[in-house]
C-alpha cells in the first residue's frame, strides 16, 4: 500500500517567487525524486507564504525513511509540520 509524506512550510518573506520556484525545481523535486519507493509529489502554495508537499512512495517503509531526508534546504522554507498518511485513492 503506497504511503505518502505531507509537509507544511512557511516559506521566506523575503525571497523571489522566482528563485522559491528555481530552489524547487533544482533542489527540492531532484532529491524528492531521488529516495527510494518515490512514485509522484505535488508541491503546493496558497500565494501567502504558505506551501505544501505531497509526495507518494511506494511503501511505508519508503515514506518514513524518505521522510528524514525531505528537510528544506538551507536558506529555504522554514519547515511546519511532516507527517506520514496511508494513501486511500489516487485519481
Amino acid at each position: 500500500m503506497a504511503h505518502a509524506v505531507v509537509m507544511q512550510v512557511k516559506l521566506p518573506q523575503d525571497g523571489s517567487p522566482d528563485a522559491a520556484q528555481r530552489m524547487l525545481e533544482d533542489v527540492v523535486i531532484p532529491l524528492a525524486k531521488s529516495q527510494a519507493g518515490f512514485k509522484n509529489g505535488t508541491w503546493l502554495h496558497d500565494g501567502k507564504g504558505n506551501g505544501m508537499g505531497v509526495i507518494v512512495f511506494a511503501t511505508a517503509e519508503n515514506a518514513e525513511s524518505a521522510q528524514g531526508a525531505l528537510k528544506p534546504p538551507p536558506g529555504g522554507p522554514q519547515l511546519v509540520s511532516s507527517e506520514l498518511y496511508e494513501v486511500g485513492g489516487q485519481a
